[in-house]
């Protein structure tokens, strides 16, 4: 049953959003955990670096950079792919993970054990300037400041839970507008 349902969003992904692009999403993964990694990074605030690295390049290129779609959880827009990328990449033993207690519960935590690995030349020079403003702005913000801030937005306020959430919405977010 999991199995089918794995499938099946895989193929919604797909379908919604257009094809993953693998090499784009590993070094965005990599480049947040080398350049944003400190006490608040964890892997809920891996999944909202990675939507403002989508959705604000979506809204001003119509394009996304990973090609992954989001869906609505309850700490905010996850992307549907992001399991398999970090898999890959901890087998691959590009990275590693520890589980850390935080606020009562079990976060992840990650290490880049081969910066090797991360290839910025595959960004093109907005997608970099991009990743570096990211850092920048949400580096220092606890992980639950930056999940409320996605919760006010409307790509996450206006999906329903467990839906897709919308790249037309992406139009609302106001960070770095040029």
């Amino acid at each position: 049953m999991v199995l089918l349902w794995y499938h099946k969003i895989t193929l919604m992904v797909e379908i919604k959003q257009g094809k993953l692009d693998e090499r784009a999403y590993e070094n965005a993964v990599l480049y947040f955990i080398k350049y944003c990694n400190n006490q608040y990074f964890h892997a809920t605030k891996l999944n909202k670096l990675l939507y403002y690295l989508d959705f604000i390049y979506f809204r001003d290129h119509k394009k996304s950079v990973t090609g992954d779609t989001y869906i609505h959880e309850g700490y905010g827009p996850v992307p549907a792919r992001i399991d398999e990328i970090l898999a890959k990449l901890k087998s691959e033993g590009t990275i590693g993970t520890e589980s850390v207690p935080y606020n009562d519960i079990e976060m992840i935590n990650f290490q880049l054990k081969d910066e090797s690995k991360l290839n910025e030349s595959v960004f093109l020079p907005e997608q970099k300037k991009l990743l570096k403003q990211i850092c920048d702005e949400f580096g220092g913000w606890p992980t639950e400041k930056i999940v409320a801030q996605t919760h006010l937005e409307a790509p996450w306020f206006y999906s329903q839970p467990y839906g897709f959430v919308d790249y037309a919405y992406s139009r609302d977010i106001d960070f770095f507008r040029q």
